[in-house]
């Protein structure tokens, strides 16, 4: 199916088909009007000669009729037809048939055969055709022999009976035809058919040899049933003709007078006119076509305008529609620009409200993007500074003096900068940051230009006429030299750089890219711990705790290893850090806990009844909820459970991190301050920590043997520990000299790789049985840590 994209082609397609449609209806109209006249004055002009025809013909059939009919009353003729003298007869006959050259005749006798002239299969023909007739008068009609027509005439012998006939034939060919068809004023081609027993109606050959003879039998019998022209087509073309009925002399006969002429001779006469139409069609089609393309093109021409219109609207730009007329295009075009100021009204009203803080009507970071790209696309690709200024304590200012005045006081540093820098762009970035960006601007003079805005914004400013404020700032550089990153990334880069200022105190601090990809890497590993989680990748190693008191290993630690595919261990700190900073913390202490309480029991199994201590971020303590589900897990072991926790963990939010160590030691779990001596201790806390042991972190038990002051610090630790009742465990203990003076100090437990490294579940228990064997550690330092140890 033909299917038209554009409305101009559908309609002029339309209105031209239709209007084509008609002409070529009218067109048809004409020529079957032209067509029916020339049938009608051709089939007048075929009635005209048929009657001619049928009239020279009857008067031929009279004066053969007269001379057969004086023939037959001859007294002579009777006397010799009925004494049957034949010499007589044929005499007479042939005396007669040589004056009125007849073609020929024949004379029948009493008995019905031939006497006298033809008598070959015409004359046995005529003789039983006559044979069959009643009449005593004379006859003539039509017969055939073989397809060829005669015109035969007959005249009864009567003394006073019929003694026989005189007939005379005269054969109708195409001579005869072609005169007849002379007589007529048209060149008129006539015929003589006769109909065979099987319906066919036949002639002789040169008469129909241009027809079939079915197709020709079927038109002669509805002519006859009409009694009027109509077409049938020949080798010739297609003719106009009639069928007129013959009299026969044969009843068993019948015989019609077709008469035909050429269509196309009688549309001759009409071909100027025929051809006068043609080009007055043709003329018209061409001239429907141009006014169909005319009359869509300016329906169409309002609606392409309001399309043009409409994509403009769309892309952003003004959309107006030129109105030149007063229908009703024209009011649809007039509603349409009145929508269309409207919508570039309200389009400005939101890119106004999309560019600029509200609250200070200087541009946001967007605009800010906005400028950078435009710079980029002036081909501005290096030489562009881009500075974030953090006015610090911000939110300290808005809280004392108003969100008006820390808006305000925004402004009055805005206003600063443009003074100093009429070139920059300067915008709004978040609440207590600006924006600044500067072109062109070289990289080594770019923390110069933010040094020189820290001296200038780094005073006491006026804020309102009766209010000044002393202000700091902290400013983030970036600078584009060959590189080519988006706005938003140069944005986001002086935003990093900012940070790092913030953190380092520095107050100044230019984007470091190393820095920066350590963040990229950080968001990377974030997303492998969690996959990490999923999959149960992390593992559970465990390092064991030597109690003086008893002489053997009575517990250990639980720590976590990453053995990750591509970066190999990851440190513990790194992916703890991540964990406790993204949530993830929840998930790792869970499956530690699980682990580890399964494993004590698999120790149990094995003969070893260890506790298990197990490092408890302090990031979770204020977590109700999950304090809750931690406990659930750990009601679970088989053994002791003990739970490291740091002093800063409580020291964040005493009150919740208190009430969370009390309710794990009623629920009987025990508690170890870990890491003790570093951070920020407090004896305050200390107290009321219900801790049961003390681990002295492993910077002091590493120097205890050169350091008389560490020593002495060690020592008290211990005696305070003894002296709140917890017990106490050296972290660090790598060699023989530290293990022993700490035995001295009165140390209750030694943790540290002279004991033995972390090490996975299967290596501990090849361990244990190792040192389950040895004697010698009542008095010193055990020596296989060589031999199991990871």
């Amino acid at each position: 199916m033909l299917i038209f994209k554009r409305l101009s082609t559908r309609l002029a397609v339309m209105f031209g088909g239709l209007f084509a449609l008609a002409l070529l209806l009218i067109a048809l109209a004409s020529y079957m009007a032209v067509v029916s006249y020339a049938r009608s004055s051709v089939q007048k002009e075929l009635q005209a000669s048929a009657s001619v025809f049928k009239r020279i013909w009857t008067l031929k059939s009279d004066a053969l009729q007269t001379n057969a009919v004086l023939l037959s009353r001859d007294f002579g003729f009777k006397s010799a037809l009925a004494t049957h003298d034949t010499a007589t007869v044929e005499s007479a006959f042939d005396n007669l048939q040589g004056r009125l050259n007849i073609e020929t005749g024949l004379i029948i006798g009493r008995d019905g055969q031939p006497m006298a002239g033809e008598q070959g299969s015409l004359g046995q023909t005529l003789a039983g055709a006559l044979s069959r007739k009643d009449e005593f008068g004379a006859v003539n009609g039509i017969i055939a022999i073989d397809t060829h027509p005669y015109q035969a005439v007959a005249a009864p012998v009567m003394a006073p009976d019929r003694l026989g006939w005189v007939v005379f034939a005269q054969r109708l060919d195409d001579n005869e035809m072609q005169n007849l068809q002379g007589l007529s004023s048209i060149p008129i081609k006539a015929g003589i058919l006769t109909q065979t027993r099987g319906g066919l109606w036949l002639g002789p050959q040169e008469q129909t040899r241009d027809y079939k003879p079915s197709s020709l039998s079927f038109f002669i019998d509805k002519s006859l049933q009409t009694k009027a022209a109509s077409m049938v087509h020949s080798s010739r073309g297609t003719m106009i003709a009639v069928a007129t009925p013959l009299p026969n002399l044969d009843s068993q006969q019948k015989s019609v007078l077709l008469l035909s002429y050429p269509l196309s001779a009688a549309l001759k006469s009409y071909q100027p006119l025929l051809t006068a139409l043609l080009g007055i069609g043709l003329f018209g089609l061409c001239m429907v076509v141009a006014a169909s393309l005319y009359l869509a093109r300016n329906l169409t021409r309002p609606i392409l305008a309001l399309k043009d219109a409409a994509f403009a609207l769309r892309d952003g730009r003004p959309g107006q529609v030129r109105i030149t007329t007063q229908d009703e295009m024209a009011d649809l075009a007039s509603a349409f620009n009145d929508m269309a100021v409207s919508i570039e009204d309200r389009e400005r009203d939101i890119t106004l409200l999309a560019k600029s803080d509200m609250a200070t009507g200087l541009p946001n970071r967007s605009a800010f993007e906005d400028y950078i790209g435009g710079l980029r696309d002036k081909g501005i690709d290096s030489g562009v500074v881009v500075v974030c200024i953090g006015i610090d304590r911000y939110a300290h200012i808005r809280a004392v003096w108003g969100v008006s005045y820390a808006h305000t006081l925004i402004a009055r540093l805005q206003d600063i900068l443009v003074r100093i820098f009429a070139n920059a762009y300067i915008a709004r970035l978040s609440a207590d940051t600006l924006g600044l960006c500067l072109h062109p601007c070289e990289v080594d003079q770019a923390l110069p230009l933010a040094r020189a805005i820290a001296a200038r914004l780094d005073k006491r400013i006026k804020v309102t006429e009766d209010q000044s404020l002393d202000v700091m700032v902290s400013l983030g550089v970036y600078h584009m030299a060959n590189a080519r990153p988006t706005p938003d990334e140069m944005i986001e880069r002086a935003l990093i750089a900012l940070d790092q200022a913030r953190a380092a105190k520095t107050r100044i601090a230019l984007f470091d890219p190393r820095i920066y990809s350590e963040l990229a890497d950080t968001l990377l590993l974030t997303d492998q711990l969690y996959a990490a989680l999923a999959s149960k990748a992390l593992q559970v190693w465990y390092q064991p705790k030597f109690s003086y008191r008893e002489s053997r290993i009575i517990s250990v630690e639980a720590l976590v290893r990453w053995n990750h595919a591509e970066r190999g261990y990851v440190s513990p700190q790194r992916f703890v850090q991540i964990a406790e900073e993204t949530g993830a913390i929840r998930d790792l202490t869970t499956q530690v806990l699980h682990t580890c309480i399964a494993d004590q029991g698999r120790l149990k199994s094995a003969g070893f009844d260890l506790d298990i201590s197990i490092n408890y971020s302090g990031r979770l303590l204020s977590d109700e909820a999950y304090n809750a589900h931690a406990l659930n897990i750990c009601d679970q072991a088989v053994g002791q459970i003990c739970l490291e926790i740091t002093e800063t963990a409580v020291i964040e939010d005493p009150k919740i991190g208190l009430a969370a160590i009390n309710t794990f030691v009623d629920r009987g779990l025990e508690i170890s301050i870990d890491d003790f001596g570093t951070g920020l201790s407090s004896l305050a806390y200390l107290k009321q920590i219900p801790a049961h042991e003390l681990k002295i972190d492993r910077s002091f038990i590493m120097e205890i043997e050169s350091g008389q002051r560490d020593a002495l610090l060690v020592r008290s630790a211990i005696d305070l520990a003894h002296g709140l009742g917890m017990k106490v465990t050296a972290e660090g203990v790598e060699t023989a000299a530290a293990f022993t003076l700490l035995q001295s100090m009165g140390c209750d437990i030694a943790q540290g790789y002279g004991i033995g490294k972390p090490m996975p579940f299967g290596d501990l228990v090849l361990f244990l049985n190792d040192f389950s064997g040895m004697s010698e550690t009542k008095t010193q330092m055990p020596t296989y840590r060589n031999r199991k140890a990871v």
